[in-house]
Formats: structure tokens, C-alpha cells, sequence
């Protein structure tokens, strides 16, 4: 998959990568692959790859000083603040850290120069550990040791070399980073929305159409949204986009020449999609 991946991207856009995965995908022969290609000359490939919560990563998160925890931002570079009076056990506390949802702190130091022996021997030198905390949601399911400081954890690693100067190097935005890889459920919950996993046969051969049809219609939806829309539309589920541009009564005439898009004017739709059309229209033509 990792491999199809990166053959879909442009030739011309492979020399520079950076590659997410959750940890349901993640594994040894992964990241090994990746620190592999990452090592080729005259390439640029950053990893950021979910990793297992287990009981080295438990013992090097207790170790944590309280000071070590830095304040985690979201995708815009914005503090998630709310109250979480549990954060020092005092109602009335002011602290601003006790309104803090979110932190980020680094683990790599304390597993590879632990008493016991490097905890991370047999992977790449270069890979960084990372952990971060959040206050969970209402009805999140956590682990023991979660629910004993009350703390959801994530962690992750990356290749990011330590070295990394201005804010890319800082640890808010290398756990803003791997989390853009959030969008990829986004994409397969709007996914379903068209029909992926939904099947309407108990014939293979009937239901393997159906999947390539569904699949075909989710990635030109996400290509429309990227290469076409703005604002409200460029995040607009597949419902919202059926009624206001795919459903819009419109033909396509031709003269001159040309290929002209009719579209009543009283559509409240009528100019994104104009615009849109005009974008499309814009790309340059495959040979």
C-alpha cells in the first residue's frame, strides 16, 4: 500500500515526502522501509507513524517531569483550552495549565539511555518517540493506566532529525503534523457516504464493480473539493454536494469550438459552480 501510494504521487513531487500512518498500520517492516527510503541521496522523506502504548512506553511516561510537558496546538498553531478542574484537584485553581486540554512532551531520550539498557535497540537510530495527552471526551474508553491520572495518551515516531530549526522543529507542531493524519477517517467516513463497504450483492464479481465505482466517485469528490472549491464547499460532506452542485439542473452546449456550461443564475449555487468549471477547464489536458 505504502509502495502504490507513493507511485500515485507525481514524479516530479517524490523527491520530497512526508508519510503519516496510524498505528493500526503501523509495524517493523513499515518503519524500516521508510527509514530505508528516507536514507536515499538527494531524497527528503519525513515519517510520522503511530506506535503502541505498552508497558516501556507507561514506565518512560511516569518518568516525564511535570516541566517536560509543553502545551500541544492545533492545526491553525491555536491553544485548545477548557476547564478540567481534575487537573489539580482544586475547583477554585486559576492556573491558566489547569485550562489546558492538550500537551506534548518527548520520550526518545528517556528509553534510549534507560538504566536498563536502550528500549528501542533493533530500530532505527533515527526514529523519535513522541507522546502526547489530552483530557478525553465523555464516554472514551481509556486503559487502566489512563484512568488512574486521567490522561488519554497518543504516541508516535518520526525520522524529524533533532536538529530541525524554527517552528517545525518544536514539539507542538511535530504533534500538529502527525495529526493531519486525522483527514484520512475523515475520508473514509465521507468514503461510505458513497457507497463504500455498502454492498448490493451476494455475487463477488457484482460487488467488486460496485467497490471500484464507489471508490472512483470518493477520490473525484476529493480531488473537486481540492483542485475547485473554497470556503464551506472545499469541506462539504457528499450529501451537501449532491444537492448544491452535482444535482444542480445545468447541460453542457457546444459551439465555436468551445464546450459552454448552462446553469440558471438563480441557483444559489450558480457561481461556485462557474468557478468551478472554470478551474477545471483551466487544468492542463493529459496527452
Amino acid at each position: 500500500m505504502l509502495e502504490a501510494a507513493i507511485t500515485a504521487v507525481p514524479p516530479a513531487f517524490r523527491r520530497r515526502l512526508m508519510i503519516t500512518c496510524d498505528g493500526a498500520g503501523a509495524s517493523h517492516d513499515l518503519i524500516t522501509r521508510l527509514d530505508t527510503l528516507a536514507a536515499r541521496p538527494g531524497y527528503q522523506v519525513i515519517y510520522s507513524v503511530g506506535w503502541e502504548l505498552g508497558k516501556r512506553e507507561k514506565a518512560a511516561i511516569a518518568a516525564v517531569p511535570a516541566g517536560a510537558w509543553q502545551i500541544a496546538v492545533d492545526e491553525r498553531g491555536e491553544v485548545r483550552e477548557r476547564r478540567t478542574e481534575d487537573a489539580c484537584g482544586d475547583p477554585g485553581c486559576a492556573h491558566r495549565r489547569c485550562w489546558i486540554e492538550a500537551h506534548v512532551t518527548e520520550l526518545t531520550g528517556l528509553l534510549r539511555e534507560n538504566p536498563a539498557g536502550d528500549q528501542l535497540d533493533g530500530w532505527p537510530k533515527k526514529m523519535r518517540l513522541f507522546a502526547r495527552r489530552e483530557r478525553p471526551h465523555p464516554g472514551a474508553q481509556l486503559s487502566l493506566f489512563e484512568t488512574a491520572d486521567g490522561w488519554r495518551y497518543t504516541l508516535w515516531v518520526t525520522n524529524l532529525p533533532e536538529h530541525t530549526t524554527g517552528w517545525r522543529g518544536q514539539l507542538a507542531y511535530i504533534d500538529a503534523a502527525h495529526r493531519v493524519h486525522a483527514r484520512v477517517e475523515d475520508a473514509i467516513r465521507t468514503g461510505k457516504d458513497c457507497g463504500i463497504g455498502k454492498y448490493p450483492s451476494t455475487a463477488l464479481a457484482m460487488n467488486k464493480a460496485w467497490q471500484a465505482t464507489a471508490l472512483t466517485a470518493a477520490t473525484l469528490l476529493a480531488w473537486l473539493k481540492l483542485l475547485a472549491l473554497d470556503g464551506p464547499l472545499a469541506r462539504a460532506e457528499p450529501k451537501t454536494l449532491r444537492y448544491r452542485l452535482l444535482h444542480a439542473a445545468a447541460k453542457l452546449t457546444r459551439g465555436g469550438r468551445q464546450r459552454r456550461l448552462d446553469i440558471s443564475a438563480t441557483w444559489p449555487w450558480a457561481a461556485d459552480i462557474t468557478t468551478a468549471w472554470d478551474r477545471i477547464s483551466a487544468l492542463p489536458q493529459a496527452p
